[in-house]
């Protein structure tokens, strides 16, 4: 039983579909959004959206499916974009499954999975990538948080196989003497 003033971790606010809020939402529990909401949502713990946003969102994890996002993500563990999501904007979290479409920028600490109808218009650095067969992805890949570093298997003076050797420039003297020919 809770006391007046106290929060639970049970706790669950409910947007339904068909409602519009034009304006920020804050609050320390879970959020259920199903209609629209023009303005930032930060919330402490999960967030699940099957509806649109326009505007950034923080929270300790977000699951978003049948949605439209237009502003940036931050998530303290995870995110999880279903099918049927867009997102524009980046995002930025602990780890991050892919089956929407992306377009922004991916900061991603652990490991990104990329399911098979997923779409990602966005440079992704991460620690691992997994990628379903099926999957787009148009963008660089930086596997910055990996433990492993790539720069210390390759000379930083070699040069890739097939890359041809520059030639050096012709001394001046070397080169073929113009022919003139003169008119009677």
């Amino acid at each position: 039983m809770n006391n007046f003033g106290e929060t639970s971790s049970t706790d669950i606010a409910i947007i339904p579909k068909g409602t519009v809020i034009n304006g920020n939402i804050e609050m320390t529990g879970q959020l259920e959004m199903n209609g629209e909401v023009n303005g930032n949502i930060s919330s402490s713990d999960r967030i699940d959206i099957c509806g649109n946003v326009k505007g950034n969102i923080k929270a300790n994890d977000l699951y978003s499916k049948d949605s439209f996002i237009e502003g940036d993500i931050s998530c303290v563990q995870g995110a999880v974009i279903r099918e049927n999501t867009v997102i524009l904007g980046n995002i930025t979290a602990e780890s991050l499954v892919v089956d929407g479409a992306i377009q922004g920028n991916l900061d991603i600490k652990g490991c990104v999975k990329v399911g098979e109808k997923a779409i990602i218009d966005s440079d992704i650095k991460a620690k691992s990538l997994e990628v379903s067969n099926g999957a787009a992805i148009n963008g660089n890949c930086t596997f910055c948080y990996s433990d492993i570093d790539i720069k210390s298997f390759f000379p930083e003076d070699a040069k890739p196989a097939d890359e041809p050797e520059k030639p050096q420039k012709e001394e001046a003297a070397e080169k073929p003497a113009k022919k003139t020919t003169k008119k009677s």
